[in-house]
């Protein structure tokens, strides 16, 4: 009898995620079509199965990602795609004056329907929270039971269409869907769970964790560096991540929570959100940008018109248009950085993990 093949280091992985977690885990076969880096899968049935998973990625050096979005065409980092908690997923109204609404992370669109925080959006059934708050565009998130948007596409295989991961990026986003988010619950890269919210008048609790009391003096500096006040005085706002989000204007004050929105599960793992459902009945255009210059403003400080929009400035110059596409991008990752240093969540491309050879 030949010696038994000694297990993979991701094969180790993946047997100590299976032994911790009560939610499934799949590996890719080995015979499968695969490209690059190992790939899992791993279906949560309670938070800790993910805060397990999150301990497993750091020590592997394994990228988590939030199963749903397009996934690129190669891998260079062996990856652990992970489901929104689906099962047992609940959501209550907590302020019926205020109109605010608790729901987990894996509630779906379809369940959320009779709370009319979602109205207007044209949005599928099955999407569920968790999906719609790190991939706005509706383009961007591939919904489980949708038509497959490229014809060779196999379930848990990498999508070969010509739109690259992310694409929804450069999109303007809702402008109602950005405001409504009050509150949210976050996984944290470093195992740290942390509520995220209003960060100044109205905000009801100081932030507990000694790694928030350390990372948001370093956004709220990168929110006053030079490039993210230029990204902010164009529409619409030109980076990935909703760094504006911590920017004061007239109407709004900054909000750690809808920093995440649009993150598409590279900043952290969203648990819970609170959502505000408000009267959007001048809100029903699709496409809009928020901020608009005010010149009798501190810098970096927009005057926001109650329920109204701003058409994207037309006077913008093509050059000032790709110097802002330049400073974009390393706005999105010095976030990155900040939030997501070791890239637990995927968001760092230069760390090498499990090589697909392993």
């Amino acid at each position: 009898m030949g010696r038994r093949t000694a297990a993979t280091p991701f094969e180790q992985f993946c047997a100590r995620l299976a032994r911790t977690c009560l939610g499934r885990v799949r590996l890719e076969a080995t015979n499968a079509p695969s490209i690059g880096a190992p790939q899992a899968w791993l279906k949560p049935v309670r938070h800790e199965d993910v805060a397990h998973a999150r301990a497993l990625c750091q020590e592997y050096r394994v990228s988590l990602r939030l199963e749903g979005g397009q996934r690129p065409t190669a891998h260079t980092q062996a990856t652990l795609w992970v489901s929104p908690r689906s099962e047992g997923a609940t959501f209550s109204l907590v302020d019926a004056q205020e109109g605010l609404w608790k729901a987990d992370a894996g509630c779906t669109v379809s369940q959320l329907t009779e709370t009319g925080v979602l109205a207007g959006m044209n949005l599928a059934p099955e999407l569920t929270l968790a999906q719609w708050f790190a991939w706005p565009d509706p383009f961007g998130v591939a919904v489980p039971g949708a038509a497959p948007r490229d014809e060779d596409h196999v379930p848990g295989q990498p999508l070969t269409s010509g739109r690259r991961e992310g694409a929804c990026e450069r999109g303007p986003v809702m402008l109602q869907a950005f405001r409504l988010v009050e509150r949210a619950e976050v996984l944290l890269a470093d195992g740290t769970v942390e509520m995220l919210g209003p960060f100044g008048a109205s905000a009801q609790a100081p932030l507990r964790s000694p790694t928030t009391q350390r990372l948001v003096p370093k956004l709220f500096e990168l929110a006053g560096s030079d490039a993210a006040q230029r990204c902010a005085q164009v529409t619409p706002w030109p980076a990935r991540y909703r760094l504006d989000a911590l920017m004061a204007t007239a109407a709004y004050e900054p909000n750690l929570a809808q920093l995440f929105f649009g993150h598409q599960g590279r900043l952290g793992w969203l648990q819970t959100l609170w959502l505000k459902s408000v009267n959007r009945s001048v809100d029903t255009q699709p496409w809009a940008q928020d901020k608009t210059p005010d010149k009798g403003q501190n810098k970096g400080q927009s005057k926001v018109p109650e329920a109204s929009f701003e058409a994207p400035a037309t006077t913008q110059t093509e050059r000032v248009r790709e110097t802002l596409l330049q400073l974009s991008p390393h706005l999105d990752q010095e976030l990155e950085h900040i939030l997501d240093p070791f890239g637990v969540f995927g968001s760092n491309s230069n760390l090498k993990g499990l090589e697909s050879t392993s």
